[in-house]
């Protein structure tokens, strides 16, 4: 479809773009091919639709680099727990896991996007089980995703782990393999895969070097956690007598391009070791709130060079998947932790959610900014509500004014997903029928 989005205020991230005010943005197919002073470009004549934009602001699509939609179900279920220890998972997860089924995953990540959708979040980074599941809900929903089926040798019971033997690898190795090469590139290019070691404590060596030696065969990246908790610190210590970023150093992880969730327990060393590598940290700051725990030295590794994109983590530890409360929270964590209030710019937040994002999945060339030949992947902000004026600085109303409910459009590969803050896409209510479905089935075969 060719679509006009008409008379916008423009924030298109690049690095030294101006904010565009009264402009139109041409989109024909999935791309943008052309952005334009109103009235100087682009009749209406050339375009399919015509989007009002006047009074709007457009965004590319915010990016959320860490979340684990199959969990979106157990929301709800770990308030007020804090970071579990290595014998007290998430009950609900642990409780329910005999009996979650392929479609359990499916409606749940289902859910997700439609919330992430509504959010302004157009591409999202996820690792799980039964990530065919998620696929398919990444194809019938219009998102972007980047998928890793997990790769996790911890079985819910610190005594319980996955032996390693060669027939139990191959199943686990194949498993991954075959999901890469079913849906690598499918729903026309808007689905990536990632290889997906869990940790360096909840999938241990020999698992971690084989992860890395799979990633290398098959040309992809990694979605891990690394150095989150202490169990994880406490335990390469024992095992190995390294940091978990030794080990991962040492296992061939680093080796490759990583997205590596967290970040939370680092050393000096740890960040020396990182900086000057494809390696990309993901903070989480809302999940780190909620959970009572350290928080990701983004000042630190910002200072060395270290991409830093952020996420939401899963719905159970969040819980919600809203990027713009992210944005915001990561400036606020830092000022507070630092005593100096610019210790992260808001403009670095807001980069952090949408240019950095994009530099962590290796896709600079087509997303993370508004440009011609970049991927039509939009966001308008309505500015019409009281708490976005007066605009003394509309990078500021962004920022720290704007909420979910100001985001009216969104456009994903060119295709309108959400209109006038209504989903268009697909059957909103229907998804939110069948995961409420789901989860009533789950409660009552776990006796919760």
């Amino acid at each position: 479809m060719k679509i006009i989005i008409r008379g916008a205020t423009v924030i298109p991230m690049t690095a030294h773009s101006p904010i565009l005010s009264e402009t139109d943005i041409y989109v024909e197919g999935n791309a943008i091919v052309g952005i334009g002073q109103t009235g100087r470009s682009f009749p209406e004549t050339e375009a399919e639709r015509v989007i009002n934009g006047r009074g709007k602001i457009a965004l590319p699509g915010f990016i959320n680099s860490h979340t684990h939609t199959p969990m979106t179900i157990m929301r709800g279920v770990s308030d007020g727990r804090g970071f579990p220890r290595a014998d007290d998972r998430i009950p609900l997860e642990r409780d329910w896991t005999a009996h979650l089924t392929p479609e359990d995953h499916y409606w749940s990540s289902f859910l997700a996007m439609a919330e992430m959708i509504r959010s302004g979040t157009t591409t999202f980074v996820d690792m799980y089980r039964d990530m065919d599941r998620v696929g398919q809900a990444v194809i019938d929903s219009g998102i972007r995703a980047a998928l890793g089926w997990e790769i996790l040798t911890f079985i819910n019971d610190e005594t319980r782990w996955l032996a390693y033997d060669e027939a139990t690898a191959a199943r686990t190795f194949d498993e991954c393999a075959r999901f890469a090469a079913d849906w690598h590139g499918r729903a026309d290019g808007r689905i990536m895969t990632l290889v997906a070691p869990h940790e360096t404590f909840t999938c241990q060596e020999p698992w971690l070097s084989r992860a890395a030696r799979l990633a290398e065969e098959l040309g992809l990246g990694i979605t891990m956690h690394l150095a989150e908790w202490q169990p994880e610190i406490d335990y390469c210590r024992e095992r190995y007598g390294k940091t978990p970023v030794e080990v991962a150093r040492d296992a061939g992880i680093l080796d490759q391009h990583v997205i590596a969730a967290h970040c939370l327990f680092l050393s000096e060393s740890d960040m020396d070791i990182l900086g000057g590598r494809s390696f990309h940290a993901v903070a989480c700051p809302q999940s780190h709130l909620k959970l009572a725990t350290k928080t990701t030295p983004v000042p630190d590794l910002l200072t060395r060079g270290i991409n830093v994109a952020l996420g939401t983590d899963s719905a159970a530890t969040n819980n919600n998947l809203d990027m713009i409360e992210e944005m915001r929270l990561v400036v606020f964590i830092h000022a507070r932790l630092t005593g100096n209030a610019a210790a992260i710019p808001g403009d670095t937040s807001l980069r952090m959610m949408t240019v950095n994002g994009a530099r962590a999945l290796n896709r600079e060339h087509d997303l993370g900014t508004l440009e011609v030949g970049k991927k039509a992947d939009i966001v308008l902000l309505d500015t019409s509500g009281p708490h976005m004026h007066p605009f003394n600085s509309l990078l500021s109303n962004v920022i720290y004014s704007a909420s979910v409910g100001d985001v009216l459009t969104v456009l994903v590969d060119g295709r309108i997903l959400m209109e006038d803050r209504r989903i268009v896409a697909f059957d909103e209510a229907e998804v939110i029928r069948q995961a409420d479905r789901c989860v009533a089935r789950l409660r009552a075969q776990a006796g919760s």
